[in-house]
């Protein structure tokens, strides 16, 4: 009862803020690996995370470096295919942005729903195949950590 409960909100809450923007609310987009974030969390963990998702997915679209860097948390590690680094700063994130999130990497994580996010234990939560990996830190707000630029086929 309390996960049809759970459901039920989170499809209403997905409406109304426009997180959910699937044609069918309750299938993940050919894209998403499901996650566990729905099944395994606390209504106000799911809204959180949502919340962040859709910030998130608002700044990517808009190409906004600076929002998206301040939704990170420094140093940010970063893996490309050729590359590992770390990001020190905001300015640091903006410069490199398109390296950091590449054109396939953006058009991917547009496309991830609340329902494409997984809580891995303590290590935090992830979309997709560890693309992104994010957490929320004593402060109560959601940061990136992690940024792995890899988009596997299928994808």
């Amino acid at each position: 009862m309390k996960r049809l409960i759970l459901i039920i909100a989170i499809v209403a809450l997905g409406s109304r803020s426009g997180i959910c923007q699937s044609g069918k609310q309750n299938e993940p987009p050919a894209t998403c690996k499901s996650g566990n974030l729905l099944t395994q969390s606390d209504p106000h963990t799911v809204q959180v995370m949502g919340h962040f998702l859709s910030e998130f997915k608002s700044a990517i679209k808009s190409g906004d470096a600076m929002r998206v860097a301040k939704l990170s948390h420094y140093p940010l590690s970063v893996a490309t295919p050729k590359v590992t680094f770390s990001v020190a700063t905001e300015q640091e994130f903006a410069a490199k942005y398109n390296e950091i999130f590449p054109v396939k990497l953006r058009a991917f994580l547009l496309k991830q729903q609340p329902q494409c996010i997984s809580r891995v234990g303590a290590q935090g939560f992830t979309l997709g195949a560890g693309q992104i990996w994010f957490d929320r830190y004593p402060d109560g707000v959601v940061r990136i950590f992690s940024v792995n630029a890899i988009v596997y086929r299928g994808e």
